[in-house]
């Protein structure tokens, strides 16, 4: 479960921003670190959004691939800050709070180009800081007496620009590679690119398959009202030849099978190519909720509304607020542009006050994340509206007027050339 994600000087984002989702207490209440199952994040084009979600993305692949994939001469993949020269030179900066196994956990590190410049873990035990290990420059790492195992042999394995918790994870330490399991396998990312949403479709082929996930995703597609009735694998045609090793054949029809949907008014199975585009995102999406939710983890989703209709893609989000379908704790960070998930038109509970985040572009280029609850709006206010109107910020400024400029300059006759 996450708590706090810190970053800077990845790619617009420039100084440290931070992403929390620890419950803010209403008036009155006093709450000991709950935190909230939703993260929605608004602002208008180009102003950050998916970098932050990008930040949190390149930090679980930097933990998942330092140590086994990246180039050991070949420094660090980052993506800085390119606006100024300062942002070039400066290091990058990325850190998350977390529960594992209901003990909160701090872990970060900065890198430049060439190396890691530091990293670090803490607990806290009783709510007091405890060192596990901190790292300054490339090889000096100490560590705390609660982190037992073979510390200092893992230590001359790590490389200059790879991290020392991916190292660990590698060789087997008992703590970190439990940490770095909960890491990169409960942190689930689902893009909307052509390839991402092929490789969505085959988690969800998978779990077509498992007689545990099956009938509850069949379920939600019926009750989307897309008329479909259920979604099966179906072998394709010629699969496998007779000849084939048992082995192989098994492998073959897994690869080619492929998902078919049956519409309520009967009729031959329809492909996935044949269907819309929000009926494969709805379908795509259902697989890494599914997951998520039965696994207590987090889906981190960019464009939440693409290709979906509003009341479907706030099911999705109702899903993750409500106690009774998400019993552990799992957590959705999304970024979107469609205002009905602030509320009102709807309803006014899709989102909490504090499960509402804005980017917003300086005129340096610079993105900065702030918090709805900052603003304090009243219990009734209604937060679409005052989006919209720029209350919050974090809207794009279009005058309208300079846009009819432009097609009245293009209607008027060509100036003769002057003598």
């Amino acid at each position: 479960m996450l708590l706090r994600f810190r970053v800077a000087n990845h790619r617009s984002i420039r100084d440290e921003q931070t992403l929390s989702l620890v419950a803010v207490p209403r008036r009155g209440e006093t709450t000991e670190l709950d935190t909230v199952r939703v993260a929605g994040i608004y602002g208008a084009n180009a102003s950050g959004k998916s970098n932050v979600l990008n930040a949190l993305m390149w930090m679980i692949d930097a933990i998942r691939s330092s140590h086994t994939q990246w180039e050991p001469v070949g420094g660090v993949p980052r993506q800085p800050f390119k606006l100024s020269d300062a942002g070039r030179a400066a290091a990058s900066f990325f850190e998350l709070d977390f529960l594992h196994k209901d003990a909160r956990y701090s872990y970060g590190f900065e890198v430049d180009d060439t190396q890691v410049l530091g990293e670090w873990l803490y607990t806290f035990p009783h709510g007091r800081k405890k060192k596990l290990f901190e790292r300054s420059g490339a090889e000096d790492i100490t560590f705390g007496r609660a982190l037992t195992g073979e510390n200092q042999r893992i230590r001359r394995l790590t490389r200059p620009n790879s991290l020392y918790l991916s190292a660990a994870a590698s060789n087997n330490h008992p703590l970190l590679g439990a940490l770095y399991a909960d890491l990169i396998n409960k942190v689930m990312f689902a893009q909307h690119g052509e390839e991402d949403e092929k490789l969505r479709l085959h988690l969800t082929k998978f779990l077509l398959n498992e007689t545990d996930f099956a009938p509850a995703l069949n379920k939600l597609l019926r009750l989307a009202d897309l008329g479909v009735e259920r979604a099966e694998v179906m072998e394709r045609p010629n699969d496998p030849t007779p000849d084939d090793p048992p082995e192989s054949a098994a492998v073959l029809r897994a690869v080619r099978a492929q998902v078919v949907l049956r519409r309520t008014s009967g009729g031959v199975p329809l492909s996935l190519e044949e269907e819309s585009a929000g009926t494969r995102a709805w379908l795509s999406l259902l697989g890494h909720a599914l997951i998520t939710l039965r696994g207590d983890a987090v889906l981190v989703t960019d464009e939440i509304d693409s290709s979906l209709h509003p009341l479907l893609s706030s099911s999705l989000i109702r899903m993750f607020r409500d106690p009774v379908i998400n019993k552990r704790g799992a957590q959705l960070i999304f970024a979107s542009h469609d205002t009905a998930l602030l509320g009102s038109m709807l309803d006014n509970e899709i989102m909490a006050r504090d499960e509402v985040w804005f980017t917003e572009k300086d005129d340096s280029g610079a993105t900065s994340l702030y918090a709805l609850a900052e603003f304090h709006p009243r219990r009734d206010e209604n937060v679409e509206r005052g989006y919209l109107q720029g209350r919050y910020g974090a809207v794009p400024y279009l005058n309208f007027d300079s846009i009819r400029e432009v097609f009245r300059e293009r209607d008027e006759p060509p100036r003769e050339p002057q003598a």
